[in-house]
């Protein structure tokens, strides 16, 4: 009876766990066709256990020396060795083994466990004397025909009793939902198309969204997004006869819409903690850095003479920033993030995004007289560009002289000279520039006073004689506006000239052309008399209106 009760337990667990889908039952052998005595009785010795052996498998078995117990088996003799194999279970990959085993009174306890067309977590186990024990060993990579055979360890007393071999595997019956994204960025009032939903199976789902107000999902899967934020859509299954329940999930980031940018003025006004859309200009770039996956760069607008710091911001579209050319000076850039207040200083939080980028194009221009000064942004190949030479410019303090090196390719924020024939210039951008060595020429990313003399010197044309000579002490020197750096400075020499001949001039508060002014906005970019803000002319900040 209590065998029994303990069988149909069993049978309905299997049910349940089968139709859930945790559990498949491939092979189940009772024993409970064998009636006799021994084992189930509590008999373990004597006169018990020679009925005929009666599985519930009957056909496909081999087994020896095999007899009818209490609704158990028993294998072999006092001195004959007895074994038992199942029938052929189809079985793929991996699965699980229980049965039921038990050790003749007094005979030997080492049961041998083996199988073919498949790999056992174990060769052997210990049996109680005279009791049952119930044993689990995991079945692994099973190729489709698999037998499992219970041998003896010896022909002399090693008798054993069998009873419940099961076979079992975990249900593969997954409905496999997922989305042909785990993360998608959708901007406001632009189409919008969301991830697949991957259902091979055709299992009937349902969707929602984590948060309505931001977007709304259709029975079909389809997304409304109604404003800027966060959601997660998920699809779900519920559990069948034949399947699990199943989930899949991605996340939805919703901004705004880039009419709604607003300056990097208003959002210098605005409070630590609000979420905004900027529209600015890349005004510089802190150094890239491998090692991270962010950069630090700062924004202003067209014609202002503000900054508003991006802290370790993404790329576009949240994307890593793997270049130091990825975000460059000049650039027009939709940002995207919070923001927050370092002491005193507005400025991003860390991991704003880069919603809409404009890549601002290499370009110069060289006077009547020959040469430029240029500050790349980017990484440039000269060689490209027909009529113009590049060039890196050395001091040495010992000769008091300068020595130009030919370069055709540099990274960006390089400063050189540039010689060619007078005009407007667009250079080609590459990803193949190596760092540039023994160059004194450099620049500010801030337009900066000249603090002490001959230490700053600046491109001048003197009478048609193109060189360096030093800017004036209290002059402004613009952002990103090529210089020969000479450290010390007070016994260099008054001119440079780039055609190699020395003039006697003294000094020079600015770049002139010509005698033409020549005028820079605070980025360091050349502009003409039309341009409308605070511009350098000869050294000296002006506003013009």
């Amino acid at each position: 009876m209590t065998k029994q009760l303990h069988i149909l337990l069993t049978l309905l667990l299997a049910m349940i766990f089968t139709s859930g889908g945790a559990q498949t039952v491939l092979f189940n052998e009772t024993f409970d066709k064998c009636i006799g005595t021994g084992g189930n009785d509590g008999k373990w010795s004597g006169s018990i256990a020679n009925s005929d052996f009666v599985p519930d498998n009957g056909t496909g078995y081999d087994a020896d020396n095999n007899y009818g117990a209490n609704k158990c088996a028993k294998f072999g003799t006092s001195s004959k060795l007895g074994y038992y194999t199942t029938p052929s279970i189809k079985l793929t990959g991996n699965g699980t083994l229980t049965f039921k085993a038990g050790a003749w009174k007094g005979d030997k306890t080492t049961l041998n466990i083996s199988a073919t067309g498949a790999t056992l977590g174990q060769s052997s186990i210990t049996m109680a004397n005279a009791s049952f024990t119930e044993y689990t060993v995991k079945i692994n990579n099973a190729t489709g025909d698999v037998k499992i055979k219970f041998t003896a360890s010896g022909s002399s007393k090693s008798r054993f009793f069998l009873d419940e071999i099961k076979v079992t595997q975990a249900s593969t019956n997954d409905p496999n939902l997922s989305f042909s994204a785990t993360s998608i960025l959708t901007t406001l009032g632009n189409s919008f198309t969301a991830p697949i939903l991957s259902n091979p199976y055709n299992v009937p789902v349902t969707y929602s969204s984590s948060d309505a107000t931001v977007a709304t999902v259709a029975a079909d899967g389809s997304v409304s997004p109604l404003k800027a934020g966060t959601t997660t859509i998920t699809a779900k299954s519920e559990a069948t006869d034949t399947y699990d329940a199943g989930e899949a999930s991605y996340i939805l980031n919703v901004t705004p819409s880039l009419d709604d940018a607003i300056s990097v003025a208003e959002a210098l006004k605005k409070a630590d903690g609000t979420k905004v859309l900027v529209k600015g200009i890349v005004t510089r770039t802190n150094a890239y850095n491998s090692k991270y996956t962010d950069l630090i760069y700062y924004v202003a607008d067209a014609a202002a003479d503000n900054e508003l710091e991006v802290y370790k911001g993404k790329g576009l579209k949240g994307a890593d920033i793997t270049s130091a050319d990825d975000i460059a000076r000049g650039d027009e850039v939709f940002v995207y993030g919070t923001l927050t207040s370092y002491k005193t200083t507005k400025e991003f939080a860390a991991s704003s995004i880069i919603l809409k980028q404009t890549k601002a194009e290499e370009k110069t221009s060289i006077t009547a007289a020959g040469w430029a000064t240029y500050v790349t942004a980017r990484s440039v190949d000269f060689s490209k560009t027909s009529d113009v030479k590049a060039y890196t410019v050395a001091y040495s303090a010992t000769d008091d002289a300068i020595t130009l090196t030919p370069v055709t390719a540099v990274p960006g924020n390089t400063a050189v000279v540039l010689k060619g024939n007078q005009g407007d210039y667009t250079f080609t951008t590459t990803t193949d520039a190596a760092a540039v060595s023994k160059n004194n020429l450099k620049f500010y990313t801030k337009a900066t006073e000249v603090a002490k003399a001959k230490t700053v010197y600046i491109l001048a044309n003197n009478n048609g004689t193109v060189g360096f000579c030093p800017a004036t002490v209290g002059s402004t020197v613009p952002a990103y506006k090529g210089y020969l750096s000479i450290s010390g400075g007070t016994s260099a020499k008054n001119f440079f000239a780039l055609d190699g001949t020395a003039t006697g001039i003294n000094s020079i508060a600015a770049d002139k052309a010509n005698g033409r002014d020549v005028r820079f906005n605070l980025a360091g970019q050349r502009v003409d008399k039309n341009y409308k803000g605070v511009v350098i002319v000869n050294g000296k900040k002006q506003l013009v209106k």
